[in-house]
């Protein structure tokens, strides 16, 4: 029976985005320097087709980047294994995204260090409904070191397994 992915080894929002614009805008490059400047020799063609192509491959570049970096730090954390367990304490929809007109839930995870300062952490971004029952449970918040800015928060663990037929 094959395990389920971890919520890092998903792709996120900003994969399917950057994917598009790099296609695209690689494409429309393309077709602006060969259409623009070696068949119609004409510079302003090349110039406008390529110079919008070249603002989405930029975006594109910069979305697969991004996630990847994300991606890349949150697989370290969870291979180094360092982790603080943290309690549930809200589960709220991302209403910043939206994908075929459902927004991903998010959890907020509190955990308090021996000194007594309270950090919050969010949870990646999850498409799966969450309720009320999440709240209070104890959830893994991999941590680099004694640095809380670098975290990764397991969700999995927790949440219902679900089976789509």
């Amino acid at each position: 029976m094959r395990k389920n992915k971890r919520a890092f080894e998903k792709h996120s929002v900003l994969f399917w985005l950057g994917l598009p614009y790099s296609i695209m805008g690689g494409l429309f490059v393309v077709i602006g320097i060969v259409v623009g400047l070696v068949i119609l020799q004409e510079w302003i063609f090349g110039l406008c087709f390529g110079g919008i192509g070249l603002v989405f491959l930029i975006l594109g570049i910069v979305f697969l980047k991004r996630e990847h970096r994300k991606r890349q730090t949150a697989r370290k954390l969870f291979e180094d294994g360092r982790y603080i367990w943290g309690e549930v304490v809200e589960v709220a929809p991302n209403y910043n995204i939206r994908v075929n007109n459902r927004h991903p839930y998010v959890a907020k995870v509190r955990y308090v260090d021996t000194a007594g300062m309270v950090h919050i952490f969010k949870s990646p971004d999850i498409f799966q409904y969450l309720d009320e029952t999440l709240l209070h449970k104890q959830v893994k918040i991999y941590v680099e070191d004694d640095r809380y800015d670098r975290y990764y928060v397991d969700m999995d663990e927790i949440l219902f397994k679900v089976q789509e037929h």
